[in-house]
């Protein structure tokens, strides 16, 4: 039985590339360690355009596609290529730290007796709708999503985006899924944080050897556009935002440049100069980054 991940790479402005590089380098650094887990990774890139260079040592294709398109529509556009038994969706701020996650997923999938017709998902609660085949949660979430290639594919007429407040991302698919007898399993997630204003979901996270981020682009996002872009975008959105959430970003992004080895001044001001901006200092900063390492166990 094969298996293909699939991951989408999108850049969200046309400016400071640098400051993304970041994020494919750590995942494929990820990805690199549990390439034995997998038999094929493709990189769905809509403009980040990709060195191939940096896939030596993996099974790994880049598949160029509009970046017009919508993440879940770019999948949609690529299925026909994946010539894989069974397909992962992952997005590129999954971050997977253990041995054996992968293969794990792809088990509970295949060795299902209702395989090929089964599902293994995170599950999500946002939305109108709530099934009972779901424990009571409303649909399946699109960075950890597996299913048989080919029945995945006869899916493709179905709307993937978000109708809010009906539902969110994978809705429809979820629904039309459940409504042709489709056997979910739930792969569990860890929402929660530890965050820099002291306010913690528990002593510590679940330690599941995953972790989805959750917008973990931001900082990329920030630090392009504070350098090349709108300075009053970049202001508007420290000022407009919550401060704890864009700092739990931070303190991921800061984790990534450490795990590859980049140090590169223009990098590592960026990030003291966000710091200055957001009215945080060092000391408080080295507080709040060792915390936040020890509650993910990193």
């Amino acid at each position: 039985m094969t298996r293909a991940i699939m991951v989408a790479f999108h850049k969200y402005t046309n400016f400071g590339g640098q400051y993304y590089e970041p994020l494919l380098d750590f995942f494929l650094q990820n990805m690199r360690k549990y390439a034995d887990e997998y038999d094929k990774l493709y990189l769905i890139d809509s403009n980040w355009n990709i060195n191939s260079e940096k896939l030596y040592g993996l099974n790994a294709e880049i598949v160029k596609v509009d970046s017009s398109l919508r993440y879940y529509d770019a999948y949609k556009a690529v299925l026909p290529q994946i010539t894989e038994d069974v397909v992962l969706l992952m997005d590129n701020d999954m971050v997977v730290y253990r041995e054996g996650v992968i293969d794990d997923s792809f088990d509970m999938l295949i060795q299902s007796a209702e395989y090929p017709q089964s599902i293994v998902s995170i599950y999500d609660t946002i939305g109108e709708k709530a099934y009972p085949q779901l424990n009571g949660k409303s649909k399946f979430c699109p960075y950890w999503f597996m299913a048989n290639t080919e029945v995945l594919r006869k899916y493709t007429d179905v709307e993937w985006g978000s109708n809010m407040p009906e539902h969110e991302t994978l809705g429809k698919l979820t629904e039309a899924m459940l409504a042709d007898g489709v056997r979910p399993y739930e792969w569990e997630e860890d929402k929660s944080s530890t965050l820099f204003d002291g306010t913690k979901d528990g002593e510590k996270g679940k330690d599941l050897g995953y972790y989805h981020i959750r917008a973990g682009s931001t900082p990329a996002y920030l630090l392009a556009t504070k350098k090349y872009g709108d300075r009053k975008t970049y202001d508007d959105y420290l000022k407009n935002q919550p401060k704890s959430e864009y700092l739990r970003q931070l303190a991921w992004y800061q984790y990534m440049l450490y795990s590859i080895g980049d140090f590169e001044l223009k990098i590592t001001d960026g990030i003291l100069f966000f710091l200055i901006d957001a009215g945080v200092n060092k000391l408080e900063w080295h507080e709040y980054y060792k915390r936040f390492k020890e509650y993910h166990g990193l």
